[in-house]
């Protein structure tokens, strides 16, 4: 099609699709060249208002499909762009580029990367190709793997590339000996990628920002190529793809980019809110047009989402809006632990199917860190209730988890094959597959285990081979004879750090502290068997891991619920929506406490979770969680504070009250100022487990004094009845303070 000619056959009226929008999307489709942002507001259908955009440039003639060029961030989101605009334009349009930033990136680099020195046929390398080419520069500048991790090194570099720095700038701004030698072995990693013609992940963007940037021909023929240019969420740009955006536009301004500050949640990858809260001042003739009206979700959960993001001070003010009913209150509901949280995600679960005609798949089960899913999965696993989970493996199938387990294996039984074949070189230990094969020879000749054949195939090796299986085998011998006489969590604690798999885990990489925080809800779930030593807890343990990571019971093609963190929901909506952990420490993630900017996008963060529900959105926290490996008591998240009364319902369970809960507990607080008193106050009052049948008695009280097998004498702080039993809080005269439930613990009274 040529400037000025009719709409393709098959295409329709050109007008014919704007008749089903609001002014404000209409507006944004139909508006004239230049430079555009357009406010989407969640749910506000900024989807279909870029596909349509971009047919009515087409069939219009105001571009020709070879003319357009398109941005997402998702490769999801570039084939749905391109199912709707084949719909509406009545076939694929020819010529037209759309796919994500790295995509086209590459696309470019294919065709005209020699004008800057990259040879079109270059290798992509994924994680793991950097970090073994990184692991052999940091060995050729004699930089040892305990010293500087390649994941760790991968982690800096990629920071280094989203921000734009050069290896120059990066040893000029070096300041700690991990940055000196990450600086050192970043020149011979380059090296080591120009030899195998390679790029990896980051390389993409920058070497395409460095061709548009230096190669002027090259870039001016873009230029005039792409007429229109359009760029899906924006608010999650980086400088490398601003820099793209900024080259490709230079000279016409046709630039149209859909957008919402509020929504900006990945500045841990390099993502730059500056980007769009700038665009007006980047394009001083820049029209910006605000999408407000939802489509998705109920008014009191929009005026709920709206109370919590109106904290934030670096947004576009607007006000989302919808003509659908109010619908039922947002339920925030505090729960006793994370166990009791994951019962209730499923009894509610249950009744909303059995009572409101609603199907497990409309649900969704929302938390900020991956280790969270553990509780969920277990208790539904328990109930037989299926779920997916998005964006990640089961909590017992994760690496780290597994190889811990494998460990803990070897300690009941050494002759696990499997476990030993699992850790046996993790951490690196240098142990080979021909000192492997040579084990497993003198095991078979001596008809034994390979760990009971390490003393005497380690007299037959040589080298750094035999070193390592001799301390292998001490390592696993000593902690075999000295863990039964203590509890499972010091067990656990020893294990990892003699074994070096701390050391592994903690590289310094958001990945590693993901690893470490999983390992510590493992242990977290160990601490559960506090009161027994590891002679009876850890075969109990180990069993009860195994059949909770029995997955043969799940129906294939069954719906089932749907878990996934709040950072991969992003995109995404279900009629129902749980957020789970909604504790200080967790949203927000204890590392932002002091950071302004970081609290921002937790509470950001937040919004898109609530923005995902349609028609009903649950609020849970816990009085007690093992957030760190051991239970403590849990603060209400700061961003449930503004939630207004006229949206909320607060209770200390969801379903029947128990026979001991007060009379109108549904409904607290009681009038407007109760939810404003201190978190700490709501917790003490209301945040405590619901009370158990008339029939349980406490057996003990404050002050008394009781004995304890292991940790000696000590004073009753606290006794408090859950729906699990009595509950302790101990201070030991030599131990501290310890939490059992009196079901578990081996208590005696004595004496005061």
């Amino acid at each position: 099609m040529t400037a000025g000619s009719p709409a393709r056959p098959g295409a329709g009226d050109p007008g014919a699709h704007l008749e089903a929008l609001n002014p404000p999307q209409r507006a944004a489709v139909t508006a004239a060249d230049g430079p555009l942002l357009i406010i989407a507001g969640a749910g506000s259908g900024k989807t279909r208002v870029l596909t349509q955009r971009i047919a009515h440039l087409i069939a219009t003639g105001r571009a020709r499909p070879h003319e357009v060029l398109a941005v997402t961030f998702t490769n999801k989101a570039a084939r749905e762009m391109r199912d709707r605009l084949a719909r509406l334009l009545g076939g694929e349009p020819p010529g037209l580029w759309l796919g994500t930033f790295h995509a086209i990136a590459a696309r470019c680099l294919r065709r005209d990367g020699d004008a800057i020195g990259v040879p079109r046929d270059f290798t992509i390398y994924d994680e793991g190709d950097r970090q073994s080419a990184l692991r052999r520069a940091l060995q050729q500048v004699g930089v040892e793997e305990r010293a500087v991790s390649p994941a760790s090194a991968a982690a800096a570099l990629s920071h280094a590339k989203n921000e734009g720095r050069t290896p120059a700038a990066y040893a000029r701004a070096a300041r700690s000996p991990f940055e000196h030698h990450v600086a050192r072995a970043w020149p011979v990693y380059e090296a080591l990628l120009a030899e195998s013609h390679a790029l990896d992940f980051d390389d993409l963007l920058l070497r395409a920002v460095q061709l548009l940037e230096e190669a002027e021909p090259v870039a001016r023929r873009y230029q005039e190529r792409f007429r229109q240019v359009l760029v899906d969420e924006y608010q999650d740009t980086n400088q490398a793809q601003y820099r793209i955006v900024r080259a490709l536009t230079a000279g016409h301004g046709h630039l149209t980019v859909v957008g919402d500050p509020d929504q900006s949640i990945y500045a841990w990858r390099g993502a730059d809110l500056r980007n769009i809260l700038g665009f007006e001042a980047d394009y001083p003739l820049a029209r910006v047009i605000a999408l407000e009206q939802n489509y998705r979700s109920t008014g009191r959960i929009l005026e709920a989402a709206e109370a919590v993001i109106r904290a934030n001070p670096d947004r576009v003010p607007k006000r989302l809006w919808t003509e659908a009913e109010p619908g039922a209150a947002v339920t925030v509901a505090q729960l006793y632990d994370e166990r009791e949280e994951a019962t209730q995600v499923a009894q509610e679960a249950r009744r909303l199917v059995d009572h409101e005609g609603a199907s497990l798949g409309e649900m969704a089960v929302l938390y900020r860190t991956n280790a969270q899913s553990r509780a969920l999965e277990e208790v539904l696993l328990r109930q037989g209730l299926p779920y997916q989970l998005v964006g990640g493996l089961r909590f017992y199938q994760r690496r780290e988890v597994k190889d811990c387990l494998a460990y803990l294996r070897l300690l009941v039984n050494p002759g696990d094959e499997v476990a030993f074949d699992r850790v046996v070189n993790v951490p690196k230990r240098g142990v080979g597959p021909q000192s492997l094969a040579e084990l497993a020879a003198v095991a078979r000749d001596g008809g034994t285990s390979r760990m009971s054949a390490i003393p005497l195939a380690a007299d037959r090796l040589r080298g750094a081979a035999a070193v390592a299986l001799r301390h292998f085998h001490a390592t696993i011998q000593e902690l075999r004879e000295w863990a039964p006489g203590w509890p499972l969590t010091t067990v656990f604690d020893r294990l990892v750090s003699v074994t070096g798999y701390r050391q592994l885990v903690q590289d310094g990489t958001p990945e590693g502290d993901e690893r470490w925080s999983n390992l510590l809800e493992l242990r977290g779930l160990a601490d559960e068997f506090q009161g027994q030593l590891a002679r009876d807890a850890l075969p109990q343990f180990l069993e009860q891991v195994a059949l909770a990571g029995d997955v043969d019971t799940l129906e294939d093609g069954r719906p089932g619920l749907t878990l996934i963190t709040l950072h991969q929901v992003k995109g995404l909506e279900f009629p129902i929506v749980f957020i789970t952990g909604l504790e200080e420490g967790l949203l927000p993630h204890s590392r932002c406490r002091d950071d302004a900017a970081a609290l921002e996008e937790e509470r950001r963060l937040l919004y898109v979770g609530m923005t995902r529900a349609m028609r009903r959105l649950y609020l849970f926290h816990a009085f007690r969680r093992h957030l760190y490996g051991s239970p403590s008591l849990a603060t209400p998240s700061r961003f449930l504070e503004p939630l207004p009364e006229s949206v909320r319902r607060l209770q200390t369970s969801l379903g029947p009250a128990p026979r001991s809960q007060p009379a109108g507990a549904d409904d607290w607080p009681p009038g407007s100022g109760g939810w404003r008193r201190s978190a700490r106050d709501q917790v003490a009052a209301h945040a405590v487990a619901p009370g158990p049948p008339a029939a349980q008695v406490a057996l003990y009280r404050g002050g008394d004094r009781v004995e304890h097998d292991r940790y000696g004498r000590g004073t009753i702080l606290k006794s408090t009845l859950t729906r699990a039993g009595e509950e302790v809080v101990i201070q030991f005269d030599q131990a501290g303070t310890r939490i059992f439930c009196v079901d578990d613990a081996v208590l005696r009274r004595c004496p005061g």
